[in-house]
């Protein structure tokens, strides 16, 4: 398997530091308003990643923040008249709400920053006993210069050749504190002093806050330990936030931060990337009022990671057209009645299928081709379509078993069917017999129950319900909120 290093420049042979297990780290959403399309790119993305790292048999430890302090976190709170925690809090909610409704999976740990402060203020102390970070009236800054490889990591140039350049040259920090007070502009902040009116921590430079770039550091170190095999975020993230993180962990620890980095690209509207700042972004909330959240995940994997894709009605409906193409060839052939002998046409659509699932693991294997992979299944469904449908080819239930098998692996990789087993009684209801009508019905009846609490925000009841059937070996899908 190969995978695109952005600390190379190039694809690499995929090896860990350990065999078969795998340390992932994600930089998650700062929670300061409702999470857009940009943000769903990014986390499918790392969904589809973890999802194809166990696939291939790894054991993934992931670990995806909530950055819950900012300084946008702040402004928010402050034009709303609330409390920073409760802003982040609702926000975290209604992410963990979205994720649901794009089948994301749940990540090993998602941890709060604010939940690691402590380690944040050990970690300050080390950088600055040796020698990387110094305080100044009450915060605390790391210093570039300390840190020789800085200008070397994202950029293609050897640290030997680094020749003397202007500061002006270089990325500045828009989270840097109190500008004035750093030695050099490049430099970033670690500790911010309070501000009159903003939230504080005790520390032993005074009342402040932790930096944006020490945050995610600290959560990575803490949670998965010195030296990462993964870490990812969006391309908008390189400079300057991983190129901190690299520079302040590294220094902290003496060792490899992460052996990985890879970086999605962006939801672009007319060409130009969407967000909040440039207003031009829609919330994965507005969207799932006209498309199934499948459908956003087929349009959200339908371009390579590394790319950008443009959204649009158009793109959108093209997305939804192919992908209901795709779940109704599945219904209509767990519909058909199978015949008992493999004919000669069948045993080609069994070759067929065999040849397909072959070339979507080798477009996967190759830094994680998704157009490639999907136009592979989708060519495969076409053929099905026109032999079975068109030319009336019989089936077998050894094909039916052979397909529906395959099916199973491409929702392992994808994710593209999480509730295809239940309406096709394909799981657990199906090996009940007779049994499994009552079944379906009872699960449609807790699954309507919790749409109802999820609607009402009673989020603990509602989660102990599914946590209980998931005990039972029971997988409940959450209802689309109206």
């Amino acid at each position: 398997m190969k995978v695109y290093n952005s600390l190379t420049f190039k694809k690499e042979e995929f090896r860990t530091i350990k065999p078969k297990e795998i340390l992932m780290y994600v930089c998650g959403p700062t929670v300061y308003d409702s999470p857009h399309l940009g943000h769903a790119k990014s986390a499918v993305v790392f969904d589809l990643i973890h999802r194809y790292f166990k696939f291939k048999g790894y054991s993934v430890n992931i670990v995806k923040n909530y950055t819950d302090i900012d300084d946008k976190i702040i402004k928010r709170a402050n034009e709303l008249d609330m409390d920073f925690k409760s802003l982040s809090e609702k926000y975290i909610k209604e992410y963990d709400e979205v994720m649901t409704l794009l089948n994301v999976e749940k990540e090993t740990k998602n941890p709060r920053a604010t939940e690691v402060i402590d380690f944040m203020i050990e970690f300050i102390k080390v950088l600055i006993s040796n020698g990387h970070a110094y305080e100044k009236n009450g915060s605390v800054y790391f210093s570039v210069k300390s840190y020789p490889k800085y200008k070397t990591v994202f950029q293609n140039i050897k640290e030997e050749d680094i020749e003397e350049e202007e500061e002006e040259s270089y990325v500045l920090d828009q989270d840097s504190g109190f500008e004035d007070e750093k030695l050099d502009k490049r430099d970033f902040a670690l500790w911010k002093k309070m501000k009159e009116g903003e939230p504080f921590w005790e520390s032993p430079w005074g009342k402040g806050r932790p930096g944006w770039h020490i945050e995610c550091s600290a959560m990575a170190l803490n949670f998965l330990g010195d030296t990462i095999d993964v870490h990812g975020g969006g391309q908008d993230l390189k400079f300057p936030h991983h190129r901190n993180e690299i520079a302040q962990s590294e220094s902290y620890t003496g060792k490899l931060f992460a052996k990985y980095f890879i970086h999605n690209g962006f939801v672009n509207i007319d060409d130009e990337k969407m967000s909040k700042s440039l207003g031009n972004f829609f919330t994965v909330s507005d969207v799932v009022k006209e498309f199934d959240p499948m459908v956003i995940r087929f349009f959200l994997l339908s371009s390579h990671y590394r790319s950008s894709i443009n959204y649009s009605l158009d793109t959108m409906r093209q997305a939804e057209k192919s992908y209901n193409r795709l779940i109704n060839t599945i219904k209509k052939i767990n519909e058909l009645q199978a015949i008992e002998s493999d004919p000669k046409e069948t045993k080609k659509l069994l070759s067929a299928i065999e040849n397909t699932k072959s070339n979507i693991v080798k477009a996967m294997d190759d830094d994680f081709d998704t157009p490639v992979a999907i136009a592979e299944l989708m060519t495969l469904i076409r053929e099905l379509n026109k032999k079975i449908f068109q030319e009336k080819v019989k089936i077998s239930e050894t094909f039916k078993d052979k397909f529906f098998k395959f099916i199973d692996d491409i929702d392992k990789i994808f994710g593209f069917f999480p509730t295809l087993k239940k309406e096709l009684k394909l799981g657990y209801a199906a090996e009940l017999g007779e049994q499994g009508e009552l079944v379906n019905n009872l699960i449609d009846i807790l699954a309507y129950t919790r749409n109802e609490l999820r609607k009402r925000k009673i989020f603990d009841l509602s989660d102990n319900i599914r946590k209980k059937l998931k005990d039972l070996g029971i997988e409940i899908e959450d209802q689309k909120l109206k």
